[in-house]
C-alpha cells in the first residue's frame, strides 16, 4: 500500500486549504497535486465530499461506449469517470468526445494508489477475444482456465478477505463460548485473515503461464475492486463486460472472492444489444457486484422494437451486405460458401475490426466508421479517430452504450426504458416505428 511522503501530503494540506475558504486552488498546486497523482488526476488526492461526483475507474475502456450510455443517453452526470485503455486511438477517440482518458497498461498501475482512496465504483471490460468465437478462444483451454482461476482465489488472500470456515470453527471447538483459539493464533481480525503480504505485481506474476496474456485480464476484476477495498476506498459498486463465451467457472471465482469479501451481491447475465433496439447483434456477459444493496442483472423482460439496419443507415428495403467478397458458391443451395451474407432487413450481424470490408451488394458501397459506430448506437457525429481500420476496430470492439445504458441504470435504480427509448429515437430518426405502447417519455 503506497503512502503520501510528508512533502507530498504538504501540497494536499495547502490545496486544501484553499477549498476550505472557497477559493480556486492556485494552477502551482494543482500541477504539483497532478505531479504526485499521476497517472491519476491531481484532484483525486483530495478527500471526497458529499454532493460532490462520485469517483469511479473504468479500465479497458476504449472508446467511450460505458460514458456514452451514462451520459448521453441516461443523461446521468454525477459520476466523475477516469478511463484507462492502451489503445492510444481509442483513448483518441473518448478523448474528442469528451471523456477523461489515461493511455496504460491497467496491469502496470496500483490499486491502492492514494489518488484512488474514495474511488466509488468500478467499470471494466477486459478484451474478449481470449474466449470469442470470433479469436482463438484460448482461454477456454482447461490449463489457463486452471492458471486463470487460482490467480482470482488468490486475490482475496492478498487483500485480506480471507475467512475462516465457521462450520470449521464449530467442528474443531464445539462447545466454544469465547473466541475460537485457532482465529486467534492465526491473526484473524473482524473475521479476516491477515493480508498474505503478496503485492499486486505478484498476484499478477501468477498469470505469466497463460498462453495468451489478454486472458489475465480477467483477474483484474477482482483486483481493482478488492485492492480499492482493501485500501479503504468507499467501493460500493462494480460493473464488467466479457464474450458470451467467458466460461461460468470464472463468473463463479469472481462471485466467490466478492462474497469473501462481504460484498453483498453478485448477478450476471448475457445480453442481446438487438433485444434493447440497437441495430446490430452483439451477445455480451455482464456482471455487477454490489456491496450495500441487492441488485440483479436479467435481460429486459420486453425487448424493444427490432431496428434493422436499413432503417438504422436510412437505406430501402431488400438490400443486402456482401462481408467477405466473391466466394465458391454451393450448388447445392444455390448460396456462397461460407455464410458471407446477409439481408439488411435485419439488425447486423456483430460487428468486427473486419466489418471494414462489408460492401452493399446493389452497388460496392462501403460502410463508413460513422455508419459503423451507428450500428452499435452510437451518435452519427462521434469523433472516431486513428485509421480507417483502427476506427472499424474500435466499433467492433466497444460496449454498446444503449446497453451500457441499460446495465448502469439498473445497478443504479434508474427507470432506462424512457431513457433508451428516446435516445434510439432520435438516433435512428424513427417516427411511426413505436407504437402507442411506446410512447416517448416526457
Amino acid at each position: 500500500m503506497s503512502e503520501l511522503t510528508a512533502v507530498q501530503q504538504s501540497v494536499v494540506t495547502t490545496a486544501l486549504s484553499y477549498k476550505a475558504v472557497g477559493a480556486p486552488i492556485p494552477a502551482h498546486v494543482m500541477a504539483e497535486l497532478d505531479e504526485i497523482a499521476a497517472p491519476w488526476p491531481g484532484r483525486w488526492l483530495l478527500p471526497w465530499e458529499e454532493g460532490e461526483p462520485e469517483r469511479v475507474v473504468e479500465l479497458c475502456a476504449g472508446p467511450g461506449g460505458w460514458g456514452e450510455g451514462l451520459k448521453t443517453v441516461l443523461g446521468v452526470t454525477r459520476f466523475d469517470v477516469v478511463g484507462v485503455d492502451m489503445d492510444e486511438d481509442a483513448c483518441a477517440t473518448a478523448r474528442a468526445a469528451g471523456h477523461v482518458r489515461i493511455c496504460a497498461d491497467i496491469t502496470k498501475l496500483d490499486p491502492e494508489h492514494p489518488a484512488l482512496r474514495c474511488t466509488h465504483g468500478v467499470i471494466i471490460s477486459p478484451p474478449c477475444p481470449s474466449f470469442s468465437t470470433s479469436g482463438k478462444r484460448a482461454g477456454l483451454l482447461g490449463t489457463n482456465l486452471d492458471i486463470l482461476c487460482e490467480t482470482i482465489s488468490y486475490v482475496g488472500e492478498a487483500a485480506g478477505f480471507i475467512r475462516l470456515d465457521e462450520v470449521c470453527c464449530d467442528e474443531l471447538y464445539p462447545d466454544l463460548e469465547d473466541e475460537c483459539p485457532l482465529c486467534a493464533d492465526l491473526g484473524y481480525h473482524e473475521g479476516y485473515a491477515p493480508r498474505s503480504g503478496a503485492t499486486w505485481n505478484e498476484v499478477r506474476a501468477t498469470l505469466h503461464g497463460l498462453t495468451d496474456p489478454r486472458i489475465g485480464l480477467m483477474a483484474e476484476v477482482a483486483i481493482w475492486p478488492l485492492g480499492l477495498q482493501a485500501a479503504g476506498a468507499p467501493i460500493a459498486w462494480m460493473a464488467m463486460e466479457q464474450s458470451s463465451n467467458l466460461p461460468e467457472r470464472v463468473l463463479e471465482e469472481l462471485s466467490i472472492e466478492f462474497g469473501c469479501a462481504d460484498w453483498f451481491r453478485t448477478s450476471w447475465a448475457v445480453l442481446e444489444a438487438a433485444d434493447l433496439g440497437v441495430a446490430s447483434r452483439r451477445k455480451r456477459t455482464f456482471m455487477i457486484a454490489t456491496r450495500h444493496k441487492w441488485v440483479d442483472i436479467t435481460p429486459p423482460a420486453q425487448a424493444l422494437p427490432v431496428t434493422t439496419m436499413a432503417e438504422a443507415l436510412g437505406w430501402d428495403e431488400g438490400e443486402r451486405i456482401n462481408t467477405r467478397g466473391n466466394r465458391p458458391v454451393d450448388p447445392a443451395t444455390g448460396r456462397a460458401k461460407g455464410g458471407n451474407c446477409f439481408s439488411a432487413d435485419k439488425p447486423s450481424w456483430c460487428l468486427t475490426g473486419k466489418t471494414r470490408t462489408w460492401v452493399r451488394e446493389r452497388d460496392g458501397l462501403r460502410l463508413t466508421p460513422a455508419e459503423a459506430g451507428t450500428l452499435v448506437s452510437f451518435q452519427a457525429a462521434y469523433p472516431w479517430q486513428g485509421s480507417r481500420s483502427s476506427q472499424f476496430q474500435q466499433a467492433g470492439d466497444v460496449v454498446c452504450p444503449a446497453v451500457a445504458a441499460y446495465v448502469l441504470a439498473i445497478l443504479h435504480g434508474i427507470d432506462w426504458e424512457p431513457r433508451v427509448r428516446d435516445y434510439l429515437t432520435g438516433l435512428y430518426h424513427y417516427e411511426d416505428l413505436w407504437g402507442d405502447e411506446y410512447d416517448l417519455a416526457v
